[in-house]
């Protein structure tokens, strides 16, 4: 399954100086985590992410950093502001009320894939997504996630991803190179089949003067 890349940060709510957003931009990179910022006891955190093209998102993987649970909604740049995401994976428990409390198991890692993905959301092409973090357990502590790494269900990014418009036109436009081959495969055929006609008036034609002029030679 192709890698998507996360092209840039579009917004966020809240992070600590020290471990900003963009640390989820190279999840390949020494891990370093994306936090809330140290003030804010709101308990929940957001990030909309742009990425590289609108393609099918088949697998998310997420790094936790305490956060208790986790949300993905998706949608298109093309969109007016306005018009609310798809949700793709419904909030999803990454830590219980008593490793919140304890502060233990900050940092697993939780593989989603396209069997966790809501329908209509999945199957269809996104270059948006918008992450909500909540951690209503404790407020004593900033929280926030390891990385995300996000996977395609193409084999390859190399192929184009046409929507129905463009599958539509793809085909009105073999038709189109079909019907042209094949009116310019009829009129070869009929100016064969004239220069045919023509070649046999010809020689019909060098008949008769032949004849005639044994006719009218003298006897």
């Amino acid at each position: 399954m192709a890698p998507v890349k996360i092209s840039h940060v579009v917004s966020f709510s809240s992070q600590d100086p020290r471990y900003p957003v963009e640390n989820l931009l190279n999840p390949d990179s020494p891990r370093r985590p994306w936090l809330s910022c140290p003030q804010d006891k709101s308990g929940q955190l957001k990030v909309e992410l742009q990425l590289e093209r609108a393609v099918p998102i088949g697998y998310i993987d997420v790094g936790n950093c305490g956060c208790a649970f986790l949300q993905i909604d998706v949608g298109r740049s093309s969109w007016p502001l306005d018009r609310p995401f798809v949700t793709l994976l419904p909030a999803t428990m990454l830590m219980s009320l008593t490793d919140s409390k304890q502060g233990k198991n900050r940092s697993r890692v939780r593989m989603f894939k396209d069997v966790d993905f809501l329908a209509p959301a999945s199957g269809e092409s996104w270059d948006r997504l918008r992450l909500t973090c909540s951690q209503p357990f404790t407020r004593h502590q900033s929280f926030g996630l390891a990385f995300l790494r996000v996977r395609s269900s193409l084999d390859s990014l190399d192929v184009p991803v046409e929507g129905p418009s463009a599958l539509v036109s793809s085909v009105l436009n073999q038709d189109h190179g079909r019907m042209e081959v094949e009116g310019s495969q009829q009129l070869q055929s009929h100016v064969r089949r004239a220069l045919n006609i023509n070649s046999r008036v010809k020689h019909t034609c060098r008949v008769l003067l032949m004849l005639r002029s044994l006719v009218l030679a003298p006897g």
